[in-house]
């Protein structure tokens, strides 16, 4: 496919005060690491040819959306995302638009280091063929980097998790995990210069063979 028809729609992390994500020691921010994540890759794809667009840059929610509920909060938020890919589709028409959630995992929000490490993909349960093939090619795209990928099962490339943005967003959409803020090793690697250059190419590697495949 002519990367021209392909709009790639980045989704950021969460907002800035959504409990517990953030690393034990609280010098890495999910949500600031993934919009400076987005920010860096933009120009980036944008040099291959393909036009990007980002569903939410504010670092939290506007004033008059904020409130002490938290659960409030959060379904605004995501109702902000998705409506912002609905958006960004139908000004696209005749496009092909892709979605794809940049996210850090994490064990629990206890505050404690854990040992899971690794990177992974989802997609929603009733994830379209599309969806399945993007989360493919950036599955094969870390691997081929070398870092420690987790899957479901031996042949199954991707996780299938009901996320309200795979769920609700009309197009194809999958979520990334890059790597466990809460496990020492994988947090030192996120926060080094090598390690972010690998994120960043797992990205464009996976997007442009997921196109170069259509």
């Amino acid at each position: 496919m002519d990367k021209k028809n392909v709009v790639v729609a980045f989704g950021t992390a969460h907002r800035l005060r959504e409990p517990g994500k953030m690393s034990p020691d609280k010098e890495l921010r999910e949500a600031i690491y993934s919009r400076e994540l987005v920010a860096d890759l933009k120009p980036k794809l944008e040099a291959y040819g393909l036009k990007v667009e980002v569903d939410y840059t504010a670092n939290d929610l506007p004033k008059d959306m904020q409130t002490p509920s938290a659960k409030l909060e959060r379904s605004r938020e995501l109702a902000l995302r998705v409506n912002r890919v609905k958006e960004i589709c139908r000004d696209n028409p005749g496009k092909l638009v892709i979605y794809v959630s940049l996210h850090l995992d994490a064990s629990g929000s206890d505050g404690q280091w854990h040992s899971a490490n690794g990177w992974s993909v989802r997609v929603s349960p009733k994830a379209s063929q599309k969806s399945k093939i993007l989360a493919g090619c950036l599955y094969d795209a870390a691997k081929a980097s070398g870092l420690r990928v987790r899957q479901p099962t031996a042949k199954q490339k991707y996780w299938e998790q009901s996320l309200y943005v795979l769920n609700e967003t009309p197009c194809p959409a999958v979520l990334t995990e890059n790597l466990f803020m809460d496990n020492v090793d994988d947090k030192a690697l996120l926060m080094s210069d090598a390690g972010r250059h690998i994120i960043e190419r797992v990205h464009i590697e996976g997007i442009l063979k997921f196109i170069d495949s259509l």
